[in-house]
């Protein structure tokens, strides 16, 4: 749910363009607080899950639905009903005439090619009621995909209008694949439930819009709904886009997993099998925390002079005193100032394996015998050793269970939706147009603070 302008800046950011240092600037601003909340209220798994469950038991009550079953007479080229955009009364004009256009003939013929659809092409300057694509006869526009973020970049004086066009197009390109794979599932509602049943749907989902919208408020220190609207206003949307947004969102996902098909449980055998296959995960692996102290030759001297300090370093470990006293006080090396601890190491970390067999070979507070290197001696100790210790199956089944069953309903998510492409038509304007090259002659711009809603 992160709004349009950081999307786009991580798209930038991959390309190397240039324009990403800049954009990416806006994010601390653009994943604010309101985006915050908006994860902890809605993409919590146990809270969306909990609410996505009541939305299908909903609609699957209200659409007779059963399984993953779904006819429709005609899906492809049914007569798409004329919808109100949220942000922009050009575009609601522009799409009523471009419905009446496809809209069934006199004597039932559909004017619809069934070959193909109208050739989109990207010509000229991208607008709010500029069509970027066309589903299954129904025509999308720029706000429709962009919500607010596009007035939002137009608005930045500090963008000229190709900065502004190239931003507004990767935005485009962003988001527009996940906007056709929604409206793919809401015509599919549309034509499955009637519209008095969505009514019904919408008010179950209006409470749970209320306590999101309180929460913004809250967060953002806001004493009135009056308040919220002007903030909102200015970036282009409104409390009621949120609320169409929110709607829409909780509706398609909540028809999809209406349509999957997925247990409640699996058999431990299956637990048990995945468990053996995947042991190393639940076997932690042996680690070993060391100290050492390092008296070097030329702190000292020479080699004698640093043998009598290690001489002295022995005496004091034999009468009992305690290794990190001792580190802290003589050893010279910077691991002195941590009492000589070194900290915690895996098989293969040390570049001395003959040292780290050692230390593996140790118990927890035994020592090593005195290493003479070329230039130094070294002494070490285990401080602590832990040994591989297999966690029992009983102990992980359930976490086992939870993330197989999350692996299995994302899987089905998604097969669903994906059987929505399967029979339609859609075209775009970018079909035949690959993404602009890195660079661009965009030139970078200095960051900008807008504030940032959810569901744009």
């Amino acid at each position: 749910m992160e709004s349009i302008l950081v999307n786009c800046c991580l798209t930038l950011n991959k390309r190397k363009h240039p324009l990403a240092a800049s954009l990416l600037n806006w994010q601390h601003c653009v994943v604010s607080s309101l985006i915050t909340t908006a994860r902890r209220l809605m993409t919590s798994a146990r809270h969306s899950h909990r609410l996505l469950c009541v939305v299908a038991v909903l609609i699957g009550s209200l659409c007779g639905c059963q399984g993953r079953s779904l006819k429709v007479e005609n899906p492809v080229f049914a007569a798409a009903p004329p919808r109100r955009s949220l942000v922009n009364q050009n575009a609601d004009a522009e799409e009523s005439r471009l419905a009446q256009q496809n809209a069934p003939e006199p004597d039932g013929e559909s004017n619809i090619d069934l070959t193909g659809f109208s050739k989109l092409k990207k010509e000229g300057k991208l607008t709010g009621n500029s069509v970027v694509a066309e589903i299954n006869g129904k025509p999308i526009f720029v706000d429709d995909v962009l919500g607010g973020g596009r007035q939002i970049i137009e608005s930045d004086p500090r963008l000229g209008e190709k900065e502004q066009q190239a931003v507004i197009e990767m935005a485009l390109r962003k988001r527009l694949p996940k906007y056709i794979e929604d409206e793919l599932v809401m015509q599919a509602i549309e034509k499955k439930i009637p519209k008095d049943k969505r009514e019904t749907i919408k008010d179950s989902l209006e409470p749970e819009f209320e306590k999101f919208i309180e929460q913004l408020k809250k967060d953002n220190k806001f004493t009135s709904n009056e308040e919220m609207e002007q903030k909102l206003a200015a970036e282009g949307s409104s409390i009621k886009t949120l609320r169409d947004n929110f709607t829409r969102s909780r509706m398609i996902d909540g028809y999809v997993f209406s349509l999957c098909q997925v247990p409640e449980t699996i058999d431990r055998e299956e637990l048990l099998q995945y468990y053996e296959e995947h042991i190393t995960e639940y076997t932690p692996e042996e680690k070993v925390r060391y100290a050492e102290i390092v008296i070097r030759f030329a702190e000292h001297g020479g080699e004698e002079g640093a043998k009598k300090a290690m001489t002295n370093v022995v005496n004091q470990l034999l009468s009992g005193k305690d290794f990190g006293d001792v580190a802290q006080a003589m050893s010279d090396v910077l691991s002195a100032e941590k009492r000589g601890d070194k900290g915690w190491i895996k098989r293969g970390e040390l570049s001395d394996s003959t040292l780290e067999d050692t230390l593996f070979d140790l118990p927890a507070g035994q020592m090593t015998k005195v290493i003479v290197r070329a230039e130094r001696f070294e002494v070490y100790k285990v401080i602590d050793h832990r040994k591989p210790d297999q966690i029992p199956f009983q102990t992980v089944q359930k976490e086992i269970e939870k993330k197989l069953l999350e692996e299995r309903r994302r899987g089905a998510y998604d097969e669903v939706r994906s059987d929505f492409a399967g029979n339609s038509n859609v075209v775009t304007i970018f079909d035949n147009s690959p993404a602009p090259a890195a660079g661009g002659g965009v030139t970078p711009v200095s960051g900008s603070r807008p504030m940032s809603t959810p569901f744009q």
